[in-house]
């Protein structure tokens, strides 16, 4: 038989379609309508932001953490004021402010987003974790969870929202079920497993399992799966599953916990300035080495793939590193922050990231990835590349092939900051000065010199530099936009010698101590505070220049100077150079 009907009614599949496209309506936005076309394309590999996009406001006092919601039009943060502590909540990518959420009496200590990004989950200082409603023209708190003491982290259940995990100053890990319709929360249950204040919580995608972190550097990883028709006894049968307690990061506080995309690794911050990614299934570790972090709680966070850890620090600089390898790739460096970077949070669907620090009118900072910044920085890589041979094999050239450095072109606005520059002029300063130094191929391009906490240290990758070129909100490979000669073969009979006249203990890993009386040999300075060298048999690094003089001047120098350095006959003698050698004199 045939079906002589007319169909009146349209397909299945046309109209969840049309659903998904206008029930899905962004909550809290005013047009929630508009589409935004994200350049990261699904499953492709994020890229590191190479270009300053805009700096947002974070109050009189800064911002404490932030974090884009999960469709990625909003960035919420949890700023200091002079009046309160708001969360300031930002369109993106237009950088709009939209509102903000006042109530907390304190610090923010943590703050998430719901699954569906209609809620905001805050945790803080004043003893609450409090949950908002994401939606226009709300700026009231929607529940309030109170606790005896600091809240440090507060999370939803990624499978169910109305279910909310806090960890607080009493150790105690409390479990709480948040009807949205209903007046008040209800506490389902309290976990008592950690010996001392639990900093950080998270969970894997699933909500199979969560990790909890304390300051006594203790990790329990629990069984947390629920069951939707009944949550309060899926909570009640919620177990540990193991615990870890790792001799290295022993009596360490863990500032920041978070679960790698793969769902098999943690990505494990400690006060100890070491950040770790552990494989759960054997719990091997590797290390990741260079952000400062011994007393403030900072957050790293991992990019949506997985290719790349950003970590701040509390030099006020900003490390990537590649998870896979352990390598530093690059650095953001020369940022106006005068304060430790607290938290960093990279787009959902974009390659874009937000940096924020806690202090004296500190702003948010984002970031974005330009592919013609990535192409000019190829170009100028190239060019010296010509003139210049490069190690025969080192990190720094993979690093640059997946991670281009700032520069900045055109003409953009950036909240209180206004830059402009014109991009072919830059090249050709570059041009010019790669012809300045095609004569002597043992000096070193040096960027103009920045403050001794700002100064670049190239031990990473061998990458291009223009001294001239203005930098403002630095972004670079490991060091300063610039090319070290650390692994090229140095002209050492040739390199100008200094002596020490104080001591000093390296604090870096690319650093040289060096003792009074010790001859150096100077390869390059980079810039007028830092220079770098080698003392003894193949050790080199960099030390501080006004540790050091020449030994024309060392000659000179008062006995009761002198007296204070050991003697050096045996040290010119073993470095003394050979009969017709030149001495090249030290020039600043």
């Amino acid at each position: 038989m045939m079906a002589l009907q007319e169909e009146k009614d349209k397909p299945v599949h046309y109209e969840n379609h049309h659903e998904s496209r206008t029930v899905d309506k962004e909550p809290g936005l005013e047009d929630s309508k508009e589409i935004v076309e994200w350049k990261r394309l699904p499953g492709q590999a994020c890229r590191i932001p190479n270009k300053h996009l805009f700096s947002l406001s974070a109050g009189e006092r800064g911002c404490f953490c932030l974090d884009f919601s999960h469709s990625g039009r909003i960035l919420a943060a949890a700023c200091a004021s002079r009046d309160g502590y708001p969360i300031m909540l930002y369109e993106i990518p237009s950088g709009r402010f939209m509102r903000e959420l006042c109530g907390h009496l304190n610090i923010i200590y943590d703050l998430s987003w719901s699954k569906d990004d209609r809620y905001i989950l805050t945790s803080s200082s004043d003893g609450t974790a409090r949950i908002w409603k994401n939606e226009i023209n709300n700026t009231n708190t929607l529940r309030v969870l109170p606790h005896p003491a600091f809240v440090y982290t507060a999370k939803f259940h990624p499978a169910v929202r109305e279910l909310v995990v806090t960890g607080c100053y009493d150790s105690v890990i409390r479990i709480w079920k948040v009807e949205m319709r209903e007046s008040a929360a209800v506490l389902l249950h309290q976990f008592n497993a950690h010996k001392s204040f639990i900093n950080s919580l998270c969970f894997d995608a699933e909500g199979h399992h969560m990790y909890s972190g304390d300051c006594t550097g203790v990790i329990i990883v629990w069984n947390t799966y629920v069951n939707i028709k009944d949550l309060q006894n899926s909570v009640y049968h919620w177990t540990i599953n193991k615990e870890i307690k790792e001799a290295e990061f022993k009596g360490i506080p863990i500032s920041y916990l978070e679960v790698h995309p793969n769902g098999k690794r943690l990505l494990i911050h400690t006060k100890d300035s070491t950040l770790r990614i552990m494989d759960l299934r054997i719990l091997a570790a590797r290390k990741f080495l260079g952000a400062a972090n011994y007393r403030e709680k900072i957050h790293s966070t991992l990019t949506p793939c997985g290719t790349y850890l950003f970590a701040g620090s509390e030099d006020g600089r900003v490390y990537v590193w590649n998870p896979e390898t352990g390598e530093q790739v690059a650095m953001y460096s020369d940022l106006p922050f005068k304060s430790p970077i607290r938290d960093i949070a990279y787009h959902p669907f974009e390659n874009m990231v937000a940096f924020c620090a806690f202090g004296q009118n500190e702003p948010i900072l984002l970031y974005i990835y330009d592919f013609s910044v990535a192409q000019q920085e190829a170009e100028m890589f190239r060019c010296y590349n010509a003139t210049f041979p490069l190690p025969e094999k080192h990190q720094g050239q993979d690093a640059l092939r997946s991670c281009p450095e700032l520069t900045h072109q055109g003409s953009f606005q950036i909240g209180e900051y206004v830059h402009t520059e014109n991009s072919s002029t830059k090249m050709q300063i570059v041009k010019q000065r790669l012809e300045t130094v095609t004569a002597n191929k043992n000096l070193r391009l040096t960027s103009s010199a920045p403050s001794s906490s700002q100064r670049c240290r190239l031990r990473q990758s061998n990458l291009l530099t223009a001294d001239e070129m203005p930098h403002w909100f630095g972004f670079t490979q490991p060091g300063n936009i610039g090319i070290e000669r650390r692994h090229y073969s140095h002209q050492v009979d040739s390199a100008p010698m200094v002596v020490a006249l104080y001591d000093y203990t390296a604090s870096r890993s690319d650093e040289l101590t060096i003792h009074r009386g010790d001859i150096i040999r100077v390869f390059f300075k980079d810039n007028e505070d830092w220079w770098y060298g080698s003392i003894g048999k193949g050790q080199e690094g960099y030390f501080p220049a006004n540790h050091v003089a020449s030994e024309t001047l060392y000659q000179e120098l008062p006995p009761e100077i002198k007296e204070r350095s050991p003697s050096l006959a045996s040290k010119e003698k073993a470095l003394a150079p050979q009969k017709g050698e030149l001495k090249v004199p030290i020039s600043t």
